[in-house]
């Protein structure tokens, strides 16, 4: 719960001080951050022996998970999609008709 109320803190500030020149370079820094913290994840991941040594039986389970909310996010993308953008076409030529 923390974390989304932070996420949501942080989704209010940016809309609140989005005409902030120095905060438009942040979005440069974004990607090279979320590598760092992933690659950082992977080494957390690569030293625990525990994790590494049940990894059969989590990596299945991980693979469901992960192909569940895929599956879920596709079909969700779809139904909104239909839902909210039924009306909107396009043809062959890439514009819209009305």
């Amino acid at each position: 719960m923390i974390i989304l109320v932070l996420i949501l803190i942080g989704i209010a500030a940016g809309y609140t001080l989005r005409r902030i020149k120095i905060l438009k370079k942040v979005n440069r820094t974004i990607s090279i951050t979320i590598g760092t913290m992933v690659f950082l994840l992977g080494m957390t991941v690569g030293n625990n022996h525990e994790l590494l040594g049940n990894i059969g039986n989590y990596g299945w389970q991980a693979l469901l998970i992960c192909c569940a909310g895929l599956a879920g996010s596709i079909l969700f993308t779809i139904t909104i999609n239909a839902i909210f953008f039924k009306n909107t076409s396009h043809n062959k030529e890439g514009g819209h008709n009305e």
